[in-house]
């Protein structure tokens, strides 16, 4: 049985790296290397850590600290509608 703190990392990581999978730029959009490069390091980061908990189950060891800094990230990517440069405030 998986702890309430590990389900709640994967719920986090979920929701991050399918927000951050699902982002479509707009057409006054431009395409930064630094931006897109911090994306793609959050979905394989998000994403590896939850099929890491799916695979390892119960023995996943989750913090409640990396809990709290996954909550805050989602929040600001659902904030940001999956735009990192939002979140990073790179204008």
């Amino acid at each position: 049985m998986h702890s309430a703190a590990t389900m709640l990392t994967l719920i986090a990581c979920v929701a991050i790296c399918v927000r951050l999978l699902s982002y479509r730029r707009g057409p006054d959009t431009t395409h930064r290397i630094g931006v897109g490069l911090c994306a793609w390091l959050l979905i394989v980061c998000t994403g590896g850590q939850a099929i890491h908990i799916l695979l390892v189950g119960a023995a996943a060891q989750v913090s409640p600290w990396q809990l709290g800094v996954l909550a805050v990230l989602a929040v600001l990517t659902y904030r940001a509608r999956g735009n990192v440069a939002r979140i990073l405030r790179v204008d």
